[in-house]
């Protein structure tokens, strides 16, 4: 998805699935004369470009089809024929996340189908495609050395490009769901670097719409006494030295935004990495917004502006901010990064596709608590020797601290509906709960711990 850079040789791949995670795979030898003058890799998932201080790819994609490939085949065969696979070469192995098979038809890509629970709410059996980090750049070179039509004639972009389009367009076809799709933005140039980021970010200096934030840093680990597991959103000592800092925003129930240092995560793999600088800035759409970005992304591949609007889904997650004394409720009018700006390049946030977290009913932040909350407040807990009723009550104060009015409206609506006076006062909340308790009360450790800027 850029111009007149050119493949490097032998270039390893793997996934990049599960922030940063995924099995090592390399590309099949072969000679630089083999790729084409002028052709570029196409994604730039393991494969950095030279020429381009940022490039841009598809690095992960999957969707849902509401039909078995294990009773239906047919059902699928011009999908795997855009896909250019070669079934004898393909591997049975055992299910995943329900699923009893998963069927690989290459390093990271693979079909999972079979068993009852995966059925949906209409009782109709499912299959899900996957395609890795790797897969897609094998996608890529599948498209350009398989392809029907002379490639040299086309170039290497137009290619891939109408690759994508296939594929994206025979899935909406089947009427595919699709669950999840990462779209990174990669510099290259050095300008930006991740102790930049890490400032930036330690000070508050950016604007989102989304609401969680976890990092990984090796100086946090003294916070935790040397423990060999560490909390929610913080890597192990080991681990966070090796892979350098990284920051990943939202949640998977929406959207992310991961920031990291890809030249690290690729060297402590093992492998060879011909560039000083590599930050990855990765942009991934989960479940609704990842059904909502296809029909974005499949117009920008039609236009050929695709890379702009990748790097424009980048300019939507997040805006970073020069130096301010803003609060949180103002610092949207702080100025713009102007090394943020010089890398997006003029490029402008994507409209109208810039979600916000949802607002969640009453009930379901109840089910998020015992899902997500309850463990991380047991493993604080234990960390520290605090009662969790005592972090339970530093978290709540906390809570009421940052409540808006959009969060009265949902609090207010569930209280009107059980019979309960509406609230119309933070401060009158927190002494009816907590009477003259306040952050003094609170140990200096579990202060610090809780402190936010």
């Amino acid at each position: 998805m850029s111009n007149e850079t050119k493949l490097a040789e032998n270039a390893p791949t793997e996934s990049d699935e599960e922030n940063l995670g995924g099995p090592e795979g390399k590309r099949p030898d072969r000679q630089d004369d083999e790729a084409p003058e002028g052709a570029s890799a196409g994604g730039c998932s393991n494969t950095p470009h030279r020429q381009l201080s940022f490039n841009t790819c598809i690095d992960y994609l999957k969707f849902r089809f509401n039909h078995s490939y294990e009773s239906e085949p047919s059902f699928f065969e011009n999908l795997l024929k855009i896909l250019k696979v070669d079934l004898t070469e393909s591997a049975q192995l055992p299910g995943i996340n329900g699923y009893t098979v998963k069927l690989e038809l290459g390093p990271g890509l693979s079909l999972w189908y079979g068993g009852t629970i995966t059925h949906n709410s209409f009782g109709q059996a499912t299959t899900i495609l996957e395609l890795k980090g790797e897969a897609c750049r094998d996608y890529e070179e599948r498209c350009y050395f398989k392809g029907e039509t002379k490639s040299e004639e086309k170039g290497w972009d137009a290619v891939i490009r109408q690759g994508w389009l296939d594929l994206l367009t025979e899935a909406r076809r089947l009427s595919g769901v699709c669950t999840r799709v990462d779209l990174p933005t990669d510099d290259l140039s050095g300008t930006i670097t991740t102790d930049l980021i890490k400032a930036k970010v330690q000070n508050r200096e950016y604007t989102t719409k989304m609401r969680r934030l976890e990092v990984t840093d090796e100086t946090d680990m003294n916070l935790f006494n040397g423990a060999s597991e560490s909390l929610p959103g913080y890597a192990s000592v080991l681990d966070s030295k090796l892979r350098g800092y990284s920051a990943t925003f939202g949640s998977r129930d929406s959207m992310q935004l991961c920031i990291y240092d890809k030249a690290a995560e690729r060297t402590v793999r093992g492998f060879v990495v011909d560039v000083k600088s590599w930050i990855r800035f990765e942009v991934r759409y989960y479940h609704k917004n990842a059904e909502a970005e296809i029909p974005f992304l499949i117009t920008a591949l039609e236009n050929g502006t695709e890379s702009e609007h990748i790097v424009g889904c980048l300019a939507t997650a997040i805006e970073f901010k020069e130096p301010n004394n803003c609060d949180q409720d103002h610092r949207s009018e702080a100025k713009s990064w102007g090394k943020w700006d010089d890398f997006l390049q003029g490029v402008r946030k994507n409209e109208p596709f810039a979600h916000e977290e949802p607002v969640y009913a009453i009930e379901t932040n109840a089910k998020w608590l015992v899902k997500e909350a309850a463990k991380a407040i047991a493993r604080l807990s234990l960390a520290t020797n605090f009662r969790p009723e005592l972090i339970a009550k530093a978290l709540c104060i906390k809570g009421c601290q940052r409540i808006n009015k959009t969060d009265f409206q949902s609090i207010n609506r569930y209280r009107r509906e059980r019979g309960k006076q509406p609230i119309h006062s933070v401060d009158a909340l927190v002494a009816a709960l907590f009477g003259e308790e306040g952050e003094a009360s609170f140990p200096k450790e579990l202060e610090g711990l809780l402190k936010t800027k």
